[in-house]
C-alpha cells in the first residue's frame, strides 16, 4: 500500500546477509591471492602494502600477512632515508591500531606493534604508553596489552616506582582487577626489596603497609578472588636462595681399617657442583673429591662423595665449608661409623619473624577469623587464614590448619587431592623439625637422628625427604602413598619400611645404595619386572611383598631371587 514501508521477511534478510557474506568471502580471497603472488614473485611495493592493510583490518589473525608487510617494509628502507623512514614506521603503527580495533586482543597486531617500536629510529614511548592505558580501560585483562606495556616500560626507561603507582590507580577504580594486583607483586620486590635474610617478600616496612590495604579490599569484598591472591603473596613466607641445612658422615659398613665413607651435603634447595662446599680432614684440605647427586641430576638437594680417613689416628675432625653457612665440624674416626649435624630449621625462610611483623600477621589472622564468622565457608578466608598460621609457626598451629584444610577438601572438592597434600606437608615439616631438634639435643653421633618414622599419618606425598639423606631407618608404614620418588634422596637409609601404602613403581629407590632391608607388603606390585627394577642395590638382603598382586605368580620367589641375587630372605606370603 502506498505510504507503508515495506518490511523484508526474515528469509530475505538472511538471503541479503548471505550475498553480503559472498561478496566479502570472495573479495578477501581475491586480496589473499594478490598478497600471496606478490610474495611468490618477491614483489616489495606499496600495492602490496595496501592490500595487505586491507586484509589485516578484515582479519587482524593472519600471522602470514603480517610477515609479508614486514618483509616490505625492510625492502623498502634502503631507498628511504631516516626521516622518511620514521614517517613510514609511524603510519605503520596507524594500520595496526586499526586492526586493533577490530580485535583488541590479536597476538599478530600486538607483535608487530613491538617490532616496528623495535624497529623505529626514535621509538614514541610515552605515546605508546598512552595507547596501553587506552586498551586496558577497554579490557583490564588483557593480557597481550600487559605483555606490551612491560616490553614499552623498559624501552622507555620508566621506573617501577610510576608503574606502581599506575597499579594503585587500577585497583582503585576496580579492585577486581587481578592483573593489576599481580604486577602490583612483581613491582614491589623492585621498590622495596627485602633484607637477604627475611622471610617476606618486601621490606618489613612496606609489607606492613601493603597488608593494612589488601584487607581492606577483602573486607570490602570477600567473595573477591583477585586480592585475596595478592593477600597470600604477602603472607607466604619465601626461601631468598638455597642454604645448606644438613652435613653429615656415614662410614661404610665393613670398612674396617680403611676408614671409607661418605661426605653428605644437603642443602634447602637444588644447587649445582659450583656451590658445593670445601671439606678439610685434620685442617688438611681434601683433594680430588667427586661429588654425586642421587639420580645423577646436575642440580639436587642432596649431595654425595667418597672419602678415606688417614690410618695415622684413630680420631678425626672434618671441617666442611660453605658459601651458604658457617664452617661445620664432625668429629669422626674408629667406633664413630655416623656423624650428622643440622645447620638451620626445617621450614622454608625460618627466620625468626620480627616483633612487629608478627603482630601484624597475627591481626591479619584476626581480621580472617572475623570474616570467617561474617561469611562462614569462604574458601578464600580460609586459604587466607591456612597461609597467616602457617607464616606464624606451623608446628604451634598444627590442629588448627589441619582442621581448616579438611574444611577446604568439603568446600572444594576439585582441589581436595591439592588440599591433602598440604596437610602431608604440614605433618611432614612438623615431624622433620620435631626430628631435627631430638637429633640436635642428642649431638652429632646419637641415635636419635637415626631414625624416623610417620607411621600411619595419612600421608599422600612426602615432602622435604632431602632431610632425611643421614637417616638410617625410615617407616613411613600405613599411610596414602603412591609415590616413592621423593625417597630417592635417603642415600644413606638402611632400612626402609613402606608397607601399607599405595606404591607400585618402585624405580626411584634404585638409588639408595646402602639398603640391606626393604618392606613393601601390601601395596601394588603386581609384576616381577615391577620388582626386579632393585637390582641395582647390592646390598638389598632382606625383601618383604607380602599381600601385593604380584605374590599370586607362582614363579614369582625363583624369578626375583634369581634377579636379585644378594637377597637372603623374601617374603611373599
Amino acid at each position: 500500500m502506498h505510504g507503508r514501508l515495506k518490511i523484508k521477511t526474515t528469509a530475505e534478510q538472511a538471503a541479503e546477509k548471505q550475498k553480503e557474506r559472498e561478496q566479502k568471502r570472495k573479495l578477501y580471497l581475491g586480496g589473499i591471492t594478490q598478497a600471496f603472488a606478490k610474495r611468490t614473485s618477491n614483489i616489495h611495493d606499496e600495492e602490496g602494502l595496501k592490500i595487505t592493510a586491507q586484509l589485516l583490518t578484515a582479519n587482524p589473525d593472519a600471522a602470514t600477512l603480517w610477515n609479508f608487510r614486514r618483509e616490505i617494509l625492510l625492502a623498502m628502507k634502503e631507498e628511504l632515508d631516516e626521516e622518511k623512514w620514521s614517517t613510514k614506521l609511524l603510519g605503520e603503527m596507524g594500520v595496526v591500531e586499526s586492526c586493533l580495533g577490530k580485535n583488541h586482543k590479536s597476538y599478530g597486531a600486538w607483535h608487530h606493534r613491538a617490532w616496528v617500536m623495535n624497529t623505529h629510529p626514535a621509538p614514541p614511548w610515552k605515546d605508546e604508553l598512552k595507547l596501553c592505558n587506552k586498551y586496558l580501560k577497554m579490557d583490564e585483562r588483557n593480557f597481550h596489552c600487559w605483555d606490551y606495556r612491560r616490553f614499552v616500560v623498559m624501552g622507555s626507561k620508566q621506573g617501577p616506582e610510576e608503574e606502581l603507582q599506575f597499579t594503585r590507580q587500577l585497583i582503585e577504580h576496580n579492585m577486581s582487577n587481578y592483573s593489576a594486583w599481580h604486577y602490583r607483586s612483581k613491582l614491589l620486590p623492585l621498590v622495596h626489596p627485602p633484607p637477604p635474610s627475611t622471610p617476606h617478600p618486601i621490606s618489613e616496612a612496606a609489607l606492613i603497609k601493603e597488608l593494612q590495604t589488601v584487607v581492606e579490599a577483602v573486607f570490602t569484598d570477600p567473595s573477591d578472588q583477585s586480592p585475596w591472591f595478592f593477600l597470600r603473596w604477602l603472607v607466604n613466607r619465601q626461601e631468598p636462595s638455597p642454604r645448606l641445612v644438613q652435613v653429615g658422615y656415614i662410614e661404610h659398613p665393613g670398612a674396617g681399617d680403611r676408614s671409607a665413607g661418605q661426605v653428605i651435603v644437603v642443602f634447602s634447595g637444588a644447587v649445582g657442583t659450583v656451590e658445593l662446599p670445601g671439606v678439610a680432614v685434620d685442617r688438611l684440605r681434601a683433594e680430588g673429591l667427586v661429588w654425586t647427586s642421587p639420580g645423577g641430576h646436575r642440580y639436587s638437594n642432596v649431595w654425595y662423595t667418597e672419602l678415606y680417613l688417614p690410618n695415622d689416628s684413630e680420631h678425626h675432625t672434618l671441617t666442611i665449608k660453605c658459601d651458604s653457612a658457617p664452617e661445620r665440624t664432625l668429629a669422626v674416626g674408629c667406633g664413630v661409623r655416623r656423624a650428622v649435624e643440622w645447620v638451620g630449621g626445617v621450614e622454608a625462610g625460618s627466620e625468626e619473624l620480627t616483633d612487629t611483623a608478627r603482630s601484624t600477621l597475627e591481626e591479619v589472622r584476626e581480621n580472617c577469623s572475623t570474616l570467617d564468622e561474617l561469611d562462614p565457608d569462604n574458601k578464600w578466608v580460609l586459604i587466607t587464614l591456612v597461609d597467616v598460621l602457617w607464616a606464624l609457626d606451623p608446628r604451634s598451629h598444627q590442629r588448627r590448619i589441619h582442621h581448616h584444610l579438611s574444611q577446604l577438601q568439603h568446600l572444594d572438592p576439585l582441589r581436595a587431592t591439592y588440599y591433602g597434600d598440604t596437610k602431608s606437608k604440614l605433618a611432614m615439616e612438623t615431624s622433620l623439625e620435631h626430628h631435627r631438634i631430638e637429633a640436635s639435643a642428642e649431638g652429632q653421633g646419637g641415635e636419635a637422628g637415626r631414625s624416623f618414622s610417620m607411621l600411619g599419618r595419612s600421608l599422600t606425598r612426602v615432602t622435604s625427604a632431602h632431610l632425611l639423606a643421614n637417616a638410617e631407618r625410615v617407616n613411613l608404614a600405613n599411610n596414602e602413598l603412591r609415590s616413592v620418588a621423593p625417597l630417592s634422596s635417603l642415600i644413606a637409609c638402611q632400612e626402609l619400611v613402606l608397607d601399607g601404602n599405595k606404591i607400585s613403581d618402585l624405580t626411584p629407590l634404585t638409588t639408595l645404595s646402602s639398603l640391606t632391608k626393604l618392606s613393601l607388603a601390601g601395596n601394588k606390585i603386581k609384576s616381577v619386572s615391577q620388582v626386579t627394577a632393585l637390582t641395582q642395590l647390592k646390598n638389598l638382603e632382606s625383601l618383604n611383598l607380602k599381600g601385593n598382586p604380584v605374590c599370586e605368580d607362582e614363579e614369582a620367589t625363583k624369578e626375583i631371587m634369581e634377579a636379585l641375587g644378594n637377597l637372603k630372605e623374601l617374603v611373599l606370603r
